[in-house]
């Protein structure tokens, strides 16, 4: 990799500014090992002088190559934000070797960290989902993000099959699961979990609706069951009855999350535009 330096300033400033996902104890190790060169001559010391015009050679190396599994929407030294894609599990179902984003972050934030960090689960969303995932990097932070789990706002955009009976309304039903691991609504009982979710109609076309999906509660399918059983199911979703698939994907996307944060107190919100894809027409 060649560097042409713009501004002068110092060796180590210009390489944080061209990786900035590498931590401070990789980007010594560049030093260290001699794959930092000027006119074929190694730049050992962080501290060194770089000036406009110069240019700076940077051997290639695993520690350059360093790169976020998925695009990171927040981080700081408590709490880590990504968007997830779809089509890769949340986290492991107890199977040797599972690929999972949750093993992908640990890897990268082990990496970029030397070791020091670590990704703790908060949450989960389903494979074929995609959107905000929050990750506690210690157990305390997860614990406390948890805990204040009823009071953090989520959102969805979910493309549906049809349109709902009213333009906004709340679905209240009890969950429960069955042996194939296939939710559905059902009495009160005491294997049953209550599910709120509230709606809102944001476009409708000839064969779909985007609509706006707000969670009170976190059980899992709870999105997927509710709207099935309203008449109108997510776009390719075969498990709860969608006869169509024209994305190619789960049309459900966590759009909005907003907690509180478990050091500072303050309220942190985050939010993601409507996928391209989603589009009713």
């Amino acid at each position: 990799m060649r560097i042409k330096v713009t501004a002068n300033g110092l060796l180590f400033d210009l390489l944080r500014e061209k990786f900035p996902e590498a931590s401070q104890t990789t980007l010594r190790k560049m030093l260290r090992h001699d794959r930092v060169t000027l006119d074929g001559t190694a730049l050992r010391r962080a501290d060194a002088p770089v000036r406009t015009g110069q240019v700076i050679d940077i051997a290639s190396g695993r520690e350059t190559t360093v790169r976020p599994p998925c695009d990171i929407l927040y981080r700081d030294d408590h709490v880590l934000a990504v968007h997830k894609p779809p089509g890769i599990l949340s986290m492991g179902r107890g199977r040797p070797g599972e690929d999972t984003l949750y093993r992908r972050l640990q890897a990268f934030v082990h990496t970029t960290s030397a070791g020091r960090d670590r990704v703790f689960i908060v949450h989960r969303l389903d494979q074929e989902a995609s959107g905000i995932m929050l990750f506690a990097l210690s157990p305390s932070v997860q614990d406390k993000l948890q805990s204040s789990w009823p009071s953090t706002e989520k959102h969805y955009w979910a493309l549906v099959e049809g349109s709902p009976p009213k333009e906004e309304g709340t679905i209240e039903s009890w969950l429960r699961e069955n042996s194939a691991y296939k939710v559905y609504a059902a009495p009160e009982g005491p294997d049953a979990k209550l599910a709120v979710t509230h709606y809102r109609v944001c476009k409708t076309g000839p064969a779909r609706s985007l609509l706006d999906v707000r969670i009170e509660t976190g059980r899992k399918n709870q999105i997927r069951v509710q709207l099935s059983d309203l008449g109108c199911p997510i776009v390719g979703d075969r498990r709860y009855g969608a006869r169509t698939d024209p994305i190619h994907r789960l049309g459900l996307h966590a759009c909005l999350l907003a907690f509180t944060h478990p050091v500072s107190g303050e309220r942190v919100r985050l939010q993601l535009p409507v996928p391209g894809a989603f589009r009713v027409g």
